[in-house]
């Protein structure tokens, strides 16, 4: 929902978009509710999340394909565990008066390049990674549906909680990505039968070997 930025990391007060639909839900609770506060996260892993996110990289790793990461791979994301994230709600419960009125971005305090995200998750499955990179235009309509991360900097601080509620991070990425892979193949979606037919048209066009 934040405008673009030279200076990343986003804080909260950066200007946002006038047409992100949070944004509106947020200037509607504002003036409704006399005691609030709003959360914005990010990415985040955990058990039970609805949407992938370390599972799309583990779902090519266990099966030896290639990585397509889009553009140069350095683009700077956040990724926090949800223990993490359901601290800071906790800690704005705790301290109504002092969360009442703000704005938090509920996120860890590291962020991680794209490539390091899929190098993250190769180690904690214990497996190589082969990471290629593609212009997403090359593939046209495709790709908002080729990879589960926007292709830019998308990385904010959660300077609010740390300030007015005292919050501390506790995700450590690569401690948190092990046991995710460990659910990851308790839940056999390492067995799974995936298609990877945009993979494939990716791979294709960089003429790329793809695993069979």
């Amino acid at each position: 929902m934040y405008k673009t930025t030279e200076e990343p990391p986003h804080v909260e007060g950066d200007t946002v978009k006038a047409d992100a639909g949070h944004a509106g839900v947020e200037k509607y609770i504002s003036e409704i509710f006399g005691n609030w506060a709003t959360f914005r996260p990010q990415y985040m892993i955990g058990s039970g999340n609805n949407k992938d996110c370390e599972e799309w990289f583990f779902d090519r790793i266990v099966r030896g394909r290639p990585v397509p990461i889009p553009g140069s791979g350095m683009q700077l994301t956040n990724i926090s565990h949800v223990r993490d994230l359901s601290s800071m709600l906790t800690k704005a419960v705790e301290n109504p008066s002092a969360a009442s009125g703000k704005i938090f971005n509920c996120v860890s305090d590291r962020a991680v390049t794209l490539d390091g995200m899929a190098k993250l998750c190769a180690k904690a499955a214990g497996l190589p990674v082969e990471i290629v990179h593609y212009d997403p235009k090359s593939i046209g309509s495709d790709a908002k549906k080729a990879f589960p991360f926007r292709n830019m900097h998308f990385y904010a601080e959660p300077r609010a909680a740390k300030d007015i509620l005292g919050w501390k991070s506790s995700t450590n990425l690569p401690e948190d990505l092990k046991e995710r892979y460990e659910e990851y193949v308790k839940i056999g979606r390492d067995k799974k039968d995936i298609k990877f037919d945009i993979d494939d048209k990716i791979l294709e066009s960089l003429k790329a070997p793809v695993a069979v």
